[in-house]
């Protein structure tokens, strides 16, 4: 009798082990098909993407490796472990977004892709005294008044290294950070990008911050190198951005005449636009509710004192010589429009230390800003004059926003000419 309970036992328990079995592997199966099917479709769409009319649209990443030309010596594209890193001075790797030239540093395995801003975009101290980058004034400045120009729907979270850098031979990364759209050049981005110790990331003896810090100093190229200074010094800011993976291209060839774009031009006037106002050339820098400002690309031909005594803008015979003599000879006068120059409402005036400035060329020229009885300059040695001396001067114009644009698309070598009337 109690074998044949036994085996009622079995015969009643095996089916509902089975079934219990099928019921839970149809659900890993399902699962399993899900999510595999959503990864699937996800990376389909980033490598195969199509635009709103179905219409077939190359990734950028893919096209810029299936043109280029990858290289083992030399200046170009290398690929570094599935990476591909751009090294040397004369590489094509110009990319435009949201109306900014950047170079593209490298592409990930991942497809996203890391850019560096061609030109710096201003000259600041690091910070007021020594401490790591996630604490520091520069990154403040990167995040709220650099981080705004661009759309954040076409990047990704940037990653940058928290280890603290005492030595060139002992760079380490064992900790990161990954929690802003936007950082600084870091130590190992500008080695990487040195051929023959040549890079497209600066020109002659350009110093450019870097985020890394250590015991009381903080790197910066140098030109040729890296070396350390003071965070009180006044250095380069080049900021650096990713692109999603998802990332569509458009035209372009990466050259500086012809970079690559990322999306259709669609003529919206944004900070960094060029426009040819009467036949001459500004940037705009900052865009207001009903107003731009621009700045504008040359200095004036003659060579200004600030005052004889003051250093202070709003009284100074600059101000007078720009808003009584200077403006009245530009035949669009009556085209521009009174604007708050931080303190001062007036149809022209200079920038300040924390304006967005375009053209790293220009330099030696006067701010508005004053320090202890002189006037800061925008340079890369020399930050305060007396106002007695005779500096360049670089004007800033208040527009209409509501512009006509007549052609152009924006760029340095193309313009938009808007209407003046």
């Amino acid at each position: 009798m109690a074998k044949k309970r036994k085996k009622r036992k079995r015969r009643i328990f095996a089916p509902k082990v089975q079934t219990i079995f099928c019921i839970l592997s149809f659900i890993f199966v399902l699962i399993c098909g899900i999510y595999y099917g959503k990864r699937f479709m996800k990376y389909y769409k980033i490598y195969n993407p199509k635009g709103e009319s179905g219409e077939v649209l190359l990734n950028l990443s893919s096209k810029i490796i299936e043109d280029s030309k990858v290289v083992e010596n030399g200046d170009g594209l290398y690929n570094i472990n599935g990476n591909y890193v751009y090294k040397g001075q004369k590489v094509n790797n110009y990319i435009i977004v949201d109306e900014i030239l950047f170079r593209i540093m490298r592409i990930n395995g991942d497809k996203t892709l890391d850019l560096v801003m061609d030109e710096y975009i201003n000259k600041l101290e690091w910070n007021k005294e020594i401490t790591t980058y996630d604490k520091s004034s520069i990154k403040t400045y990167l995040e709220s008044k650099v981080l705004p120009i661009i759309k954040e729907d076409n990047l990704v979270k940037t990653s940058y290294c928290v280890d603290k850098i005492y030595e060139l031979s002992e760079i380490s990364c064992d900790e990161t950070d990954n929690k802003s759209y936007i950082r600084l050049l870091g130590i190992n981005d500008y080695l990487n990008s040195l051929n023959d110790n040549k890079t497209y990331m600066n020109s002659g003896n350009e110093y450019d911050w870097l985020y890394n810090s250590g015991k009381n100093n903080v790197w910066h190229t140098t030109g040729t190198y890296i070396s350390n200074s003071k965070p009180t010094n006044v250095y380069g800011v080049k900021p650096v951005i990713t692109l999603r993976n998802s990332t569509t291209f458009s035209k372009g060839e990466g050259t500086r005449d012809n970079p690559y774009l990322i999306e259709s031009n669609k003529k919206q006037i944004k900070v960094g636009s060029y426009l040819d106002i009467g036949d001459d050339i500004y940037i705009v820098y900052e865009v207001g509710d009903n107003y731009l400002k621009v700045e504008s690309n040359k200095v004036i031909k003659e060579k200004q004192i600030f005052d004889k005594t003051s250093s202070n803008y709003k009284d100074s015979s600059l101000k007078n010589y720009l808003e009584k003599t200077y403006l009245e000879k530009l035949k669009y006068k009556d085209f521009l429009k009174e604007v708050d120059f931080t303190g001062y409402t007036s149809k022209i005036g200079l920038l300040t230390s924390s304006d967005l400035k375009f053209n790293s060329s220009l330099n030696n020229y006067y701010l508005s800003d004053s320090d202890n009885g002189e006037v800061v300059l925008y340079n890369g040695s020399v930050l305060k004059s007396e106002p007695s001396s005779k500096r360049n001067v670089r004007i800033c114009l208040g527009v209409s926003k509501d512009l006509k644009i007549l052609s152009g698309n924006g760029t340095s070598y193309a313009p938009f000419i808007v209407e003046v009337k």
